[in-house]
């Protein structure tokens, strides 16, 4: 689970650090806001974007 969480925080951090020394102690709090506004943004994404059909519908059944 760790894992999965530094995955979704490299972006934001990556971002962050066009904005904020490493060494900053704000440098997480950025992170963080970065991170909420990414992940907000991909709720919106996925509520008004149709979802892909990965295998199409079987016609005939």
């Amino acid at each position: 689970m760790a894992w999965a969480a530094r995955l979704l925080l490299i972006i934001p951090a990556l971002i962050a650090g066009w904005f904020v020394s490493k060494e900053d102690p704000r440098f997480w709090v950025v992170a963080m806001a970065i991170a909420l506004v990414f992940l907000a943004l991909t709720c919106l994404v996925a509520f008004y974007v149709p979802p892909v059909r990965l295998w199409p519908r079987r016609r005939g059944r």
